[in-house]
């Protein structure tokens, strides 16, 4: 088999998920942990009905990945139960990255993302969690020129920039009562209408 440099390839996603995912139950810890906000490898063993030795290796290949981190360790009968906590943010590519993905792939990724991100809104009404609390929840539609959109893009950007500051810093205040956290799901999208898409496809067949 050639041998060839790796960092010369063109990447269709990044690398480090591209890896971390090889395994279908890697992504179930892994998304349980996001959704949980905190979570161990016995509690997943014992949700799934499998041996804890099993989960654990996937927590530790995600952990390597840098994708969770040990949030403290509580000691059981002869050993210590390791509680792990995602590492903010959980799924990210800025502009340049998602750009360089094949558009096919982007479509597909993106109908995962919010698919995911439906049936947790969802569940979260069922539950009663959703309205537990203040919450936020809006719909807006905007007319924008194309440098409001690269400026709409950018202020997206630093909002996510400003979410990962305030989870930074309630997790200082909080150190050794994990308890006190309340796990968030926090999503924003920003996306050209149907209409648009429409709008354009009228106009090309006019030419």
């Amino acid at each position: 088999m050639a041998s060839f440099d790796e960092k010369k390839l063109k990447q269709v996603i990044d690398p480090t998920l591209a890896k971390a995912f090889t395994h279908p139950l890697r992504g179930h810890v892994w998304v349980t942990v996001c959704e949980k906000g905190l979570a161990s490898p016995t509690e997943i063993a014992n949700e799934l009905d499998i041996e804890v030795t099993e989960v654990s290796y996937h927590f530790r290949k995600l952990h390597r990945k840098e994708l969770i981190k040990v949030a403290y360790a509580v000691q059981r009968r002869g050993f210590d139960e390791h509680f792990y906590e995602p590492c903010a943010p959980a799924i990210y590519f800025d502009d340049f990255d998602w750009m360089g993905i094949p558009e096919a792939i982007r479509s597909s990724f993106s109908v995962d993302l919010v698919q995911g991100v439906v049936e947790e809104l969802i569940g979260a009404i069922q539950a009663g969690s959703f309205d537990a609390r203040d919450r936020h929840l809006s719909r807006t539609w905007l007319m924008l020129d194309e440098r409001g959109w690269k400026e709409l893009m950018r202020t997206l950007v630093r909002t996510l920039e400003r979410a990962k500051a305030i989870q930074e810093r309630s997790e200082k205040r909080c150190e050794g009562s994990p308890e006190a956290l309340i796990p968030v799901e926090f999503a924003m999208a920003a996306f050209e209408t149907i209409a648009s898409i429409a709008q354009r496809v009228g106009e090309t067949e006019e030419i």
